[in-house]
């Protein structure tokens, strides 16, 4: 890719990534072009469509998810393991508004070798194997955790600011699926 359409790229994003925190992931492409000191046609030849934005957008914040969920295989106490990346995945999809529904069903653009894809595998390894060593119960299901986070995140977002309201309503799910 050319310097200047390197440059490009990353304005878009940024842009991108700044109107998505004012206005939610539906925020105008138009303005977000402006934004980024571009024209449409610019903004769409480096993402044709809405959800590939999104999805360039999103990257830092699931990179590091993913980092966390690699690094979390190894912790000895699975429960702990499930309940930061669950933290973690909580606060990832309440970043923007409408994140949290990307999360629960990324779009047909993030395929199977996506970060977004691989950050919800780890997870999904972490609460399967935290509910196999017996750490959580055995008909825990990985996706429906999954859901409940995504449901935290979008729930936490329609509500008046409460800076512990994301862990409690992690704490609450988690206690839920310890075994009796």
């Amino acid at each position: 890719m050319r310097a200047d359409a390197a440059r490009n790229r990353s304005s878009v994003i940024e842009a991108a990534r700044d109107a998505f925190a004012r206005h939610g992931v539906t925020a105008s492409l138009d303005d977000v072009a402006r934004a980024a000191g571009v024209g449409p046609g610019t903004l769409y030849r480096h993402f044709p469509s809405r959800d590939e934005l999104v999805l360039a957008v999103m990257d830092d914040g699931l990179t590091e998810l993913h980092r966390l969920g690699v690094e979390l295989l190894d912790e000895p106490d699975r429960l702990k393991a499930v309940h930061r990346w669950l933290d973690a995945y909580v606060e990832q999809s309440g970043t923007y508004e409408g994140l949290a529904r990307t999360l629960a069903n990324p779009p047909a653009a993030a395929d199977e070798q996506s970060i977004c894809w691989r950050a919800i595998e780890v997870g999904m390894k972490l609460i399967s194997g935290a509910a196999e060593a017996g750490a959580l119960r055995t008909d825990t299901d990985a996706n429906d955790v999954r859901h409940l986070a995504v449901a935290i995140a979008w729930v936490d977002g329609q509500l008046p600011p409460d800076p512990d309201r994301r862990a409690r309503l992690v704490r609450t799910v988690l206690d839920g699926i310890r075994p009796r």
